[in-house]
């Protein structure tokens, strides 16, 4: 017997954690939300976000050096081969960059778009997996839970956490585990 269709999830494991916790209903959809920025850090976490915040002028001198074209910004797509989450950023942060922004509100206008469109697609990949490998009421049942817990999450405070702290090794969320006798799910 099978733990569920989260197992063979063709994701990376911070997307299965999150299908995991959406689908078993032991956890509290707090517990759904917690799991969602941590996921997306992970999937972020080789994005340039320093080198977008040096061409976007996040600076002292925001005015003197800010990005003058789009090719400047596709300059940066050397620094994240390969990475999705890293080209997505350099996408929003060109639209930012066009809808007139720059400086430090382009590069968290940027970064807030881009982790919304990757956990929106990161959805649509769990959903997708769900229906095929399990019956239709369990796929609508996890997908209103990852909605459930995306409503509880901040993206706009967490772009700014992601922004402020070295991703390397300062902001990275660990997901609580309820391991304990005690510590089961919450009786209503």
């Amino acid at each position: 017997m099978s733990d569920g269709p989260h197992r063979s999830l063709p994701m990376r494991n911070h997307w299965k954690r999150l299908a995991e916790r959406a689908d078993k209903a032991a956890y509290s959809a707090f517990e759904v939300s917690e799991a969602l920025p941590a996921a997306l850090q992970q999937e972020f976490r080789e994005a340039p976000l320093e080198q977008l915040k040096k061409a976007l002028g996040v600076d002292d001198q925001e005015a003197l050096f800010s990005v003058q074209s789009p090719q400047e910004l596709d300059a940066l797509r050397a620094e994240c081969p390969g990475s999705a989450a890293g080209n997505l950023l350099i996408e929003c942060a060109k639209e930012a960059v066009a809808s007139g922004l720059s400086g430090e509100a382009a590069c968290e206008q940027a970064l807030e778009n881009a982790l919304d469109e990757c956990s929106r697609s990161a959805f649509r990949g769990i959903e997708e997996h769900y229906y095929r490998e399990a019956p239709d009421h369990r796929a609508r049942f996890v997908r209103s839970r990852l909605d459930e817990g995306r409503s509880q999450c901040d993206v706009n405070a967490l772009a700014k956490d992601m922004l402020t702290a070295p991703l390397k090794g300062g902001l990275s969320r660990t997901l609580s585990k309820h391991d304990g006798l005690d510590e089961g799910p919450e009786l209503r």
